[in-house]
C-alpha cells in the first residue's frame, strides 16, 4: 500500500505548475495603460453597401501602446463612455447593445444599435451595427467616446 501511495504521489507531482508551464511571472509586477478614444462623425467609414443587411460603420485607431507582448500575455478591456439618462458618467464594457424606440407616423418600431471592438497588436477597431442595417442616411453622432484597458 506505501508502495501505491508514493507512486501515486510521484505521479501527481509530475503534473505540477511550473514556472513555464502556467507563464507565472511572479517576479514581475503587474502594469497597465488606459487610452481613450473620441471618434467623431466624420471618422466613422461605411463598411458594405448602403441599407444592405451586413454593413455597418467602423473606426480602426493605431494604438502603439498594444504591444505583442500585451496582445499575447495581457488582458485588455474596452469601453463605451457616455452620460446616462440621469446625467452620471457611465463606463459600459464593450460589446454594448441600447435598445430604442423610433416613433414614425403615430407607431414604434423597436430598433437598437451595438457597439463592439477589435485588437490585434497596434490597433483597435470600433463598430457600430444597426438593427434595422439602415446606413445610408445615419447621421452618426457627433462623438463618441471609448476606453481600452490593457493590463500585463
Amino acid at each position: 500500500m506505501k508502495k501505491l501511495l508514493i507512486l501515486l504521489i510521484i505521479v501527481l507531482g509530475s503534473y505540477s505548475c511550473t514556472k513555464e508551464t502556467c507563464k507565472c511571472k511572479k517576479d514581475d509586477l503587474t502594469q497597465w495603460k488606459i487610452v481613450d478614444f473620441a471618434v467623431t462623425r466624420s471618422m466613422w467609414e461605411l463598411v458594405g453597401i448602403p441599407n444592405d443587411i451586413g454593413s455597418y460603420y467602423y473606426y480602426v485607431a493605431d494604438v502603439p501602446e498594444l504591444t505583442n507582448r500585451i496582445y499575447n500575455d495581457g488582458l485588455f478591456m474596452c469601453y463605451y463612455l457616455f452620460i446616462d439618462d440621469s446625467g452620471y458618467n457611465v463606463q459600459t464594457p464593450l460589446p454594448f447593445t441600447n435598445y430604442d424606440i423610433i416613433l414614425e407616423d403615430d407607431r414604434e418600431f423597436p430598433w437598437s444599435v451595438h457597439f463592439s471592438f477589435d485588437v490585434m497588436p497596434g490597433s483597435i477597431a470600433f463598430k457600430i451595427v444597426f438593427s434595422d442595417f439602415y446606413t445610408d442616411d445615419w447621421n452618426p453622432p457627433a462623438r463618441c467616446d471609448f476606453r481600452l484597458v490593457m493590463i500585463y
